[in-house]
C-alpha cells in the first residue's frame, strides 16, 4: 500500500501553464495572509499558547480574506475565476485565462486596489478574449460563485505554502492537493480524495475513544473531583493532538530503523496532511480531527515524542509563573 501511495503522489509534476497561472495571481489571495504560518510542517511542534494564538490569527486572516473576496462586485468575481476556467471557444483546450503579458512585481500589493483585467483582454495562451473563459459561470447562483472563489483562495494559499515548504515529501502532498482543488474549480465540482490513501476513519477505535476509555478504566474509582481533573487533562491532550504539527517522514527516518515502521508512518503522515492539517486552513477540503480518524498505529508512533514535548512545554510555562503559583513536580 505504501508504494501505491508513493506512486500516486510522486506521479505529479507542475506544468508550466499551471505554475504560471497560480504564480502570476497568487498574491491576489495571499497578500494579507501568511499561509505558511498556518501550514508549516518543517518540524513537530506543540500547540502552545503562543503557537496556537499565531495559528488562530492566521486562520482568521484567511477567513477575513475570503469574506473580502465574497464581497467583491460580481464582475470582479468572474474576472478572478477566469484565471481558473476553461475557454468555451469550440475546440480550444485552454484551461485558464492568462494575462496578455507578465505583470510587473509590486512590493506588498493589495489585491483590492489592483485591476484584474477586462472581459475583452485576450488570453496569452489561446488568444481568445477573457469573456470566453467565463460564459459558463455567468448564470451561477451567488453561493456557488462564492464557493468557487473560496476554493481559489485555498488553491493560492496551498501554492504559497508549497513554494515555501522545504521538505520534499510535504511539498509533493501540497501539490497533490493543489491539483485536486484546481480541477474542482475547473469542473465546478466538490473535492474528493480517492485512491490508495483510503477514507477516514483509518483505524478503530480512534485515538479519542481509546484515551477516553483508558481514563474511565484507570481512574473510575477516584473521587468525582479528581476523576474530572483526569478527564479534563485527557481532553486537553486530545486538543493538543488535533493541532499538532507532526515531524516529517524524512526526520522520522533519522530516529527509526525499522522499514515497516517508517513506511506506516509515511502513510499516516500523508493522510494527516491531506485530511487534517491542510484542510484546517483550506476549508474547501473536507476536514477531520486527527484524534477521531487515526488510531493505535499513529498514536504509538508519536506518543513518546508528543508527551516529551508537552512536558517540556509545561515545565517551561511553570518556570515563567510566579513562585507562589507553581505546582511542584
Amino acid at each position: 500500500m505504501s508504494s501505491q501511495i508513493n506512486d500516486e503522489i510522486t506521479d505529479i509534476a507542475m506544468t508550466s501553464t499551471e505554475a504560471d497561472s497560480s504564480q502570476t495571481h497568487g498574491h491576489e489571495a495571499t497578500s494579507s495572509v501568511n499561509a505558511d504560518d498556518a501550514s508549516s510542517s518543517n518540524a513537530a511542534t506543540p500547540a502552545g499558547n503562543e503557537g496556537q494564538a499565531s495559528r488562530q490569527s492566521n486562520l482568521q486572516r484567511i477567513q477575513q480574506r475570503k469574506q473580502q473576496v465574497y464581497n467583491w462586485p460580481h464582475n470582479k468575481k468572474l474576472l478572478k475565476l477566469a484565471i481558473y476556467s476553461e475557454c468555451q471557444t469550440p475546440e480550444c483546450s485552454c484551461n485558464g485565462w492568462k494575462t496578455p503579458a507578465p505583470q510587473p512585481t509590486v512590493k506588498n500589493p493589495r489585491a483590492d486596489n489592483q485591476p484584474l483585467a477586462s472581459f475583452n483582454d485576450p488570453c496569452r495562451n489561446c488568444n481568445h478574449v477573457l469573456e470566453k473563459h467565463v460564459t459558463q459561470l455567468q448564470g451561477l447562483p451567488v453561493a456557488e460563485v462564492n464557493r468557487l472563489l473560496g476554493a481559489v483562495v485555498d488553491v493560492e494559499n496551498i501554492f504559497m505554502s508549497m513554494h515555501r515548504e522545504d521538505d520534499h515529501d510535504t511539498k509533493r502532498v501540497y501539490y497533490y492537493l493543489f491539483k485536486i482543488l484546481r480541477k474542482c474549480i475547473l469542473t465546478r465540482s466538490h473535492p474528493r480524495i480517492e485512491g490508495p490513501l483510503g477514507q477516514p476513519p483509518f483505524e478503530r477505535p480512534s485515538i479519542a475513544k481509546a484515551i477516553t476509555n483508558f481514563v474511565l478504566f484507570k481512574f473510575n474509582s477516584l473521587p468525582q473531583r479528581e476523576w474530572q481533573t483526569m478527564y479534563d487533562l485527557a481532553k486537553m491532550f486530545l486538543h493538543c493532538f488535533n493541532h499538532w504539527n507532526f515531524e516529517t517522514p524524512s526526520v522520522r527516518k533519522l530516529q527509526v530503523s525499522n522499514p515497516e515502521d517508517i513506511s506506516a508512518y509515511q502513510i499516516n503522515y500523508t493522510r494527516w496532511l491531506v485530511f487534517c492539517h491542510v484542510p484546517a486552513f483550506c476549508d474547501s477540503l473536507p476536514h477531520y480531527d486527527t484524534s477521531l480518524v487515526f488510531g493505535r498505529t499513529l498514536l504509538r508512533a508519536v506518543f513518546k515524542s508528543v508527551c516529551r514535548q508537552l512536558m517540556d512545554k509545561c515545565h517551561s510555562e511553570r518556570d515563567r509563573m510566579p513562585p507562589e503559583k507553581r505546582v511542584s513536580g
